[in-house]
């Protein structure tokens, strides 16, 4: 799932990059990229009333959960809900650049931005690339789901089901300056199966500037799941595009 601003397109070389076993199943989020002409959400109840519905007609084989920054908060709540809802619980829950989702994110501080200083502002912050300020037209694909996507945070209600009962692993960049060592670390009480912690060279987006080392741990984790049942392994799956059967 992916991080705020940011959309399915990201996810497009995974698959070719990951095991013939993996099914790729990458989340599209309303207004951005393919599904550009639709509001976006600006809660998470929003998007969960939406994918989940789609995802349970989808997952009848094994799968993992993979987020990235907002997209690992949003991967959890998805998480909590097929499990505790449908008993559909993930074999592997990857939560990458972000903190403990029973801990409460800082305020965006979006009132009062135009769109410049919002991309400006969150350049800054490493949250964005920066190539994104050059070009007035990313500036202005960019931050219309970006407003939404904040507003999702700044909605966002700290909250903990019971731990997962699926391996959980923790990733970070280096120098992510809102993700630190100690902050991830936190994840563990949300796993009653174990968590591991990778960091990885690079800041929040790390996962852009060097995806083959990211994909690299992850069929890592796709490859050796076992399923809780007992049978032998099957496809794998990360999050889904709500609709769409490939990622742009």
């Amino acid at each position: 799932m992916p991080h705020a601003g940011s959309g399915a397109y990201q996810f497009r070389s995974w698959q070719r990059l990951l095991s013939p076993e993996v099914s790729l199943l990458a989340v599209q989020l309303p207004g951005r990229e393919n599904r550009w002409r639709e509001p976006p959400a600006t809660h998470m109840a929003e998007v969960l009333d939406a994918l989940v519905p789609e995802l349970l007609s989808r997952l009848q084989l094994p799968y993992v959960v993979v987020g990235h920054s907002m997209g690992a908060l949003l991967g959890y709540q998805l998480a909590q809900v097929l499990g505790t809802r449908h008993d559909r619980w993930p074999e592997h829950f990857v939560a990458s650049a972000a903190l403990p989702p029973d801990e409460p994110l800082p305020l965006s501080g979006i009132d009062g931005l135009d769109d410049a200083e919002l991309v400006a502002e969150l350049i800054e912050q490493d949250a964005i690339p920066a190539d994104i300020a050059r070009n007035d037209r990313l500036v202005r694909l960019v931050t219309r789901p970006l407003r939404g996507d904040l507003a999702m945070c700044d909605a966002y209600v700290p909250t903990a089901g019971p731990p997962l009962p699926c391996p959980l692993d923790v990733w970070r960049g280096a120098d992510d300056p809102g993700v630190s060592h100690d902050g991830v670390q936190r994840w563990s009480r949300h796993s009653s199966a174990g968590t591991t912690f990778r960091t990885f060279p690079g800041g929040h987006l790390y996962h852009l500037a060097d995806p083959r080392s990211v994909i690299d741990e992850l069929r890592r984790i796709v490859t050796g799941v076992r399923p809780r049942g007992g049978h032998a392994r099957g496809l794998h799956s990360t999050d889904r595009a709500s609709v769409d059967e490939e990622a742009p």
